[in-house]
C-alpha cells in the first residue's frame, strides 16, 4: 500500500494504492476541501485494476483532478466502474 498527497485548486488529494489478492493494484482517493469554517472529505474508488503501484497512484491523482474540474458535490461518495 502506498499513498501520494498533492494540492490541487484549494483541495488536497490523497491517493492510496491497494494490492489485489490475485495481483495488480486498485486505487482509492480522498478529496479534502478546506475552508475557514470547516473541511469536507469525499471518498472516490476507481473500480479499476492497474499493473503497478505507481500506475494506480497516477490514475488516482488523475481521477481526483477530473472530479475537481467537473465540480463534484463535496461529501458525496464517488465510485467509477
Amino acid at each position: 500500500m502506498s499513498r501520494r498527497r498533492q494540492d490541487y485548486y484549494r483541495h488536497v488529494i490523497e491517493a492510496t494504492s491497494l494490492p489485489l489478492r490475485d495481483g495488480g493494484f486498485t486505487v482509492h482517493v480522498d478529496l479534502e476541501r478546506h475552508s475557514y469554517a470547516h473541511s469536507d472529505t469525499t471518498h472516490c474508488e476507481s473500480g479499476q485494476r492497474f499493473t503497478t503501484d505507481e500506475e494506480a497512484l497516477a490514475a488516482g491523482i488523475n481521477l481526483a483532478e477530473r472530479k475537481i474540474d467537473e465540480g463534484y458535490e463535496s461529501g458525496t461518495p464517488v465510485v467509477n466502474n
